[in-house]
């Protein structure tokens, strides 16, 4: 299995996401949208492709384009990304065994690629 989510917007940081409301711990609104967002463009993405969610190993790409020049760390981008495809696209974000992103600034234009590919083994760097 290949494919490839593209969406227009921002990632969400999981970076401090998570909110103490009483004694229970909480997404915040915008998490929680994220989430369901990317989860629905991926399911129409898979349906479109025939492809369902996958047991083996994963390699994911993430490919983000930021609209300013702020300073960010894309690692803090992974843990939304891996959390909002988890059952969706693989069982578990432990499936993933090769994790790679690039960054680019282009003034005033927000988007991310994601591109999955299963893998037949796990991968081995040795």
């Amino acid at each position: 299995m290949k494919f490839t989510i593209n969406v227009v917007g921002k990632i969400p940081s999981k970076k401090n996401r998570m909110m103490i409301c009483g004694r229970r711990l909480v997404k915040p609104k915008q998490v929680k949208e994220f989430e369901a967002s990317l989860a629905t463009a991926a399911v129409c993405n898979m349906k479109a492709h025939n492809i369902g969610v996958t047991d083996k190993p994963v390699r994911l790409h993430l490919d983000v384009v930021f609209g300013d020049k702020r300073k960010r760390d894309l690692q803090n981008c992974f843990g939304s990304i891996c959390d909002a495809l988890n059952g969706v696209v693989y069982d578990d974000d432990s499936q993933i065994v090769v994790l790679s992103a690039s960054k680019r600034y282009q003034k005033g234009e927000w988007w991310y690629s994601i591109y999955i590919e299963t893998l037949e083994e796990a991968h081995d760097e040795n």
